[in-house]
């Protein structure tokens, strides 16, 4: 059996590779009391089940539960996507900021087997929170391909009123500082003198929300941007299946999943040249990477793809066809499969 110990929902997709022998062990309650009590019925479920393998997704507090298993002969195998091992003293972001969770993070990569990271540009990360370099594995983020086509239509573009004139510009995800969601704010002002129907559209929440609503009053462009706030699932490929460039300016990223799907969708991306960027994004052929904190690069970038609709498409196509050689949800599972197979051996 394999035991996936998850703490947070929003890398379920992960761990769905059809196997029967699969349980996932979802946070229960947050805080001390919470950890304790997560530790304890994981203990419990090691116990009555008859586990070989557990599959923890980040270090803490997952892996950190997960590695009792070794007292009961399961090799543990964890895998980062980016806040447990990354860390950005800037903008404040990253768990090994606090001493106490960097010790802990230190001491659990010491007794786990395998450790997975989600971009090679994350490599330096574990092996700087204690990772041996020999136990690291790099395994991409991966979607479900065909969840695209079964989601249900939604009046989200209606409800903002973005019609088929409109240019659509699509920011999705949390608006946090790591994403530098100002930076694409900031640029507007110049597609909109060279592009009068652009429209920016923010979907996602976060505490920079605020901050980005006062910038696009004191820039007077209240008109062009959008912002939705929290979508649904099928809202979300909605935007997806219907904006014209989708954008993403982080300083930091793991692998991100909205990225991915974009070009799953077929849109051209434009995002970074740092990072895990330059290895998700093929420069000048799926999508366009720039200088960090660079607006005016990216309105030079996003004018150039509004003025060439042949080029946004065949960016778009090839950006598709890159997901589906790279980024499928099967292929991700037939890689967690091998090492999953090589530490049975190894045992």
């Amino acid at each position: 059996m394999l035991v996936a110990c998850q703490p947070f929902d929003s890398i379920s997709e992960q761990l769905t590779f059809g196997n029967n022998n699969l349980r996932r062990v979802p946070i229960l309650r947050k805080g001390a009391v919470g950890f304790l009590t997560n530790f304890f019925a994981f203990f419990q479920l090691l116990i009555k089940e008859r586990v070989d393998f557990v599959h923890a997704h980040y270090v803490f507090p997952a892996a950190t539960w997960g590695v009792i298993g070794k007292l009961l002969g399961a090799s543990i195998t964890v895998t980062s996507h980016g806040l447990d091992i990354q860390k950005d003293k800037a903008i404040g972001y990253g768990m090994r900021l606090n001493k106490i969770f960097a010790l802990i993070t230190w001491l659990t990569l010491k007794l786990i087997d395998v450790h997975v990271v989600v971009s090679k540009s994350m490599v330096k990360d574990a092996i700087d929170s204690g990772s041996n370099p020999s136990k690291i594995r790099v395994v991409y983020n991966g979607i479900d391909l065909k969840k695209i086509h079964s989601m249900k239509g939604t009046n989200i573009l209606q409800q903002f009123g973005l019609t088929k004139e409109d240019l659509i510009l699509l920011y999705l995800g949390r608006l946090h500082p790591k994403k530098c969601p100002a930076d694409l704010i900031k640029a507007l002002p110049k597609v909109a003198q060279a592009v009068p129907n652009a429209k920016l559209v923010f979907a996602g929440e976060g505490e920079e929300r605020d901050n980005l609503e006062k910038l696009v009053l004191n820039l007077n462009i209240s008109d062009k941007v959008i912002f939705t706030g929290f979508v649904s699932e099928d809202e979300k490929w909605d935007l997806l299946k219907n904006c014209d460039v989708f954008v993403l300016p982080s300083i930091i990223e793991g692998h991100p999943i909205s990225l991915i799907e974009a070009m799953a969708c077929g849109k051209p991306v434009l995002t970074t040249d740092s990072g895990p960027f330059p290895e998700i994004v093929k420069n000048g052929k799926t999508g366009i990477l720039v200088p960090l904190h660079s607006p005016d690069r990216l309105a030079e970038e996003i004018i150039n793809l509004a003025m060439d609709n042949e080029k946004r498409k065949a960016m778009g196509r090839k950006a598709r066809k890159d997901v589906e050689e790279r980024f499928d949800i099967n292929r991700v599972a037939d890689a967690y499969s091998k090492i999953f197979a090589l530490t049975k051996k190894r045992s």
